[in-house]
């Protein structure tokens, strides 16, 4: 029997570490993947552990998380090839036949173990990225990040603002624009559905309505999801028909981080519909909303102007936006427990 390793951080995992792991299955009958983190990095150690478990689901891989806060280059120990051969041979549950790497330490580190080494895709030519690549600009090498992982790399931007400001509109136009989805406010299609007039009670279908909408949205989103309002609007509007409170709803209302925020000033005419009925309240209702991202430590970008503008500024601050690094906060455990649903 062929026992074979692989030693990675897998921050985060991408296309090149699933070829690795491919090419070395057929080359061996076990093989162990150590997913080495270190506690300063921007991507838990746990989620890339859970992420790799997942990823290479099979009766003859086993994945162990390696949490030794070890010298990550020669050059930082004396004894930086001895450190990592106890850490590997403590976290092995087999003798090591033979490493695989796509990387240049794969010679030294063989010869430390005694093992042979397989090198595979050395030159990055077969799949031609690295995880720095996708830390530090993840939408321009989105085709590379593994789909079940996407995500927790989609940059969600949220149109917000009070009622007939256009926000709808511009949703639609720049999903079409980026040529990604977008999804509508949850509250808008459940009240249109419902035979009866609007109650409190209907507040918390609608947050936790709206918050899964954007959870399966996520899943499809070509490395951006814009959202028609967030559960932060829903809140706004309890407070100002109800004078109310949800713990469950303020929570995630003040506690969901976005990677950006569009807001919608009120220098467009109001128009009604059958959802509408504050159209004098405009300036009252903006304060509001002004009050809650204060609240929820939002800052957001302004679109004001005609329509054209409002695509114009709306597209040049997105541009700007799509070339940002990974956001830390995707990562934690707050944010992926606030979305969750209960």
């Amino acid at each position: 029997m062929i026992h074979g390793l692989i030693l990675g951080k897998f921050y985060p995992p991408h296309k090149g570490h699933l070829h690795l792991i491919r090419e070395a299955k057929k080359q061996c009958d076990v093989l162990t993947i150590l997913v080495s983190s270190l506690k300063r990095e921007l991507i838990p150690g746990e989620l890339r552990w859970n992420w790799m478990k997942d990823l290479t689901n099979h009766a003859n891989i086993q994945v162990v998380w390696v949490q030794d806060e070890n010298p990550q280059y020669p050059d930082e120990h004396p004894h930086f090839w001895q450190i990592w051969k106890q850490t590997i041979e403590l976290h092995s549950h087999l003798p090591i036949d033979v490493i695989f790497t796509s990387e240049l330490y794969g010679d030294p580190l063989a010869s430390v173990l005694g093992c042979k080494h397989i090198p595979i895709d050395i030159g990055r030519n077969q799949v031609p990225i690295s995880a720095t690549n996708i830390r530090e600009a993840p939408l321009k090498h989105w085709e590379y990040i593994p789909e079940a992982i996407r995500p927790f790399f989609v940059k969600r931007i949220v149109l917000t603002g009070s009622e007939s400001v256009g926000k709808t509109t511009l949703a639609q136009k720049l999903a079409d624009h980026f040529v990604t989805n977008w999804i509508p406010e949850f509250a808008r299609e459940y009240l249109e559905n419902k035979p009866t007039p609007m109650e409190e009670s209907d507040f918390l279908p609608i947050a936790k309505g709206h918050l899964l909408s954007e959870i399966e949205a996520c899943k499809k989103a070509n490395g951006i999801l814009f959202l028609d309002t967030d559960l932060l609007t829903t809140k706004v509007y309890l407070e100002r028909y109800y004078q109310s409170e949800i713990p469950w709803l303020t929570k995630r209302a003040l506690g969901l981080q976005y990677d950006a925020s569009l807001f919608f000033d009120i220098d467009i005419p109001w128009e009604k519909d059958k959802l509408r009925d504050l159209g004098e309240e405009r300036e009252e209702m903006k304060l509001r909303f002004l009050d809650a991202m204060k609240e929820a430590k939002r800052e957001f970008f302004l679109i004001k102007g005609d329509y054209i503008e409002r695509e114009r500024l709306a597209i040049e601050y997105i541009d700007q936006v799509k070339a940002q690094p990974i956001n830390q906060l995707a990562f934690t455990k707050e944010q992926i427990d606030l979305r969750t649903i209960e």
